[in-house]
């Protein structure tokens, strides 16, 4: 990505996860930012997939190769690496879990769904719950390796849904968790994981829900607002700014009556 020319990133890695398939071989061997696991493909294997690429990551990434952190973002996700990387210096090592956080907190309020024929079903066999743990969201999430390295130390359930099962086995209760203690998740509201309006904001690290077609536009954005030399020398705080919209603040200030009326979430 060209934004990120300026930045310190030979540490970062980025692969794209899919399930092993013939005609995918080729590619990932052409493009080399592939990783190709044996899991089936679907919404409903996604919790399964990830555990099976993590486990494949803790075989192959032992002593040097250990990474410090592992990210988790979703295909329609666009992420704002230039901005990230200056965020992941003050981040402790050990015992980080980090996104937009789900816990209970102003309209960060989600439950288990009990209906069989939802995509996110959760069976009470599952987790008997009214109320899940504390989770992040699946648009853009962090875990620091000894986390990693925990999730995969023992079988766990196959769930049906990706994100909560992350919140169950890290920050639930000790007959789910496989810490000694459970975590407290870190939140950081510039984690979007629904599209504020305007849709472009300078302080985003991940924006979800983007389709193809607003991808291109949106990295156009981003480019330029890393180029600007000015925001080069601009702090991560002062970025909480919106860029200037051709209608002034009027889409900004609905947004924000909206949120705080609970009709959209941040």
């Amino acid at each position: 990505m060209r934004y990120l020319q300026e930045c310190e990133h030979d540490d970062v890695e980025v692969t794209f996860l899919a399930s092993r398939c013939r005609e995918l071989e080729q590619e990932a061997e052409q493009s080399g930012d592939m990783t190709l696991v044996d899991a089936p493909e679907g919404y409903d294997q996604l919790w399964n997939k990830a555990l099976v690429f993590l486990r494949s990551q803790a075989e192959q990434r032992t002593g040097s190769r250990e990474p410090s952190f592992v990210m988790h973002v979703d295909d329609d996700s666009f992420v704002r690496l230039d901005l990230l990387m200056l965020e992941v210096a003050n981040w402790p090592q050990q015992r980080f879990y980090y996104g937009y956080i789900w816990d209970g907190n102003g309209n960060r309020k989600t439950h288990p769904i009990r209906n069989p024929l939802n995509k996110s079903h959760m069976p009470e066999s599952q987790w008997p719950f009214d109320f899940y743990p504390p989770f992040a969201s699946g648009c853009g999430f962090v875990l620091s390796w000894d986390l990693v390295l925990a999730l995969v130390s023992q079988p766990l359930p196959n769930y049906r849904l990706l994100d909560p099962p992350f919140g169950i086995h890290l920050c639930g209760p000790p007959e789910c968790c496989v810490l000694r203690d459970p975590i407290v998740p870190v939140h950081d509201e510039r984690i979007r994981p629904y599209k504020p309006l305007p849709t472009f904001r300078a302080d985003t690290l991940v924006q979800h829900y983007l389709t193809p077609e607003e991808m291109k536009p949106y990295y156009a954005q981003a480019l330029g607002h890393a180029s600007n030399k000015a925001a080069s020398t601009t702090t991560i705080g002062e970025l909480a700014t919106p860029l200037s919209s051709p209608h002034g603040d009027a889409p900004q200030a609905l947004y924000e009556q909206l949120v705080s009326l609970g009709i959209f979430r941040r």
